[in-house]
């Protein structure tokens, strides 16, 4: 019984630390990088006026 419990609040840890990684590291980076794509090619062109 101990032992299933000890691997049941690993799961939970390891699910909480994959969460954080991703909260904090991945969409941040995917976000930023998105918002650099749809600058460069759909607003610069724009303001530029080289459609």
């Amino acid at each position: 019984m101990r032992t299933t419990r000890a691997r049941r609040f690993k799961k939970l840890r390891h699910k909480k630390i994959k969460k954080c990684i991703i909260y904090t590291l991945i969409l941040p980076t995917t976000f930023i990088l998105l918002g650099y794509l749809f600058t460069t090619i759909i607003i610069i062109p724009i303001m530029t006026g080289n459609n």
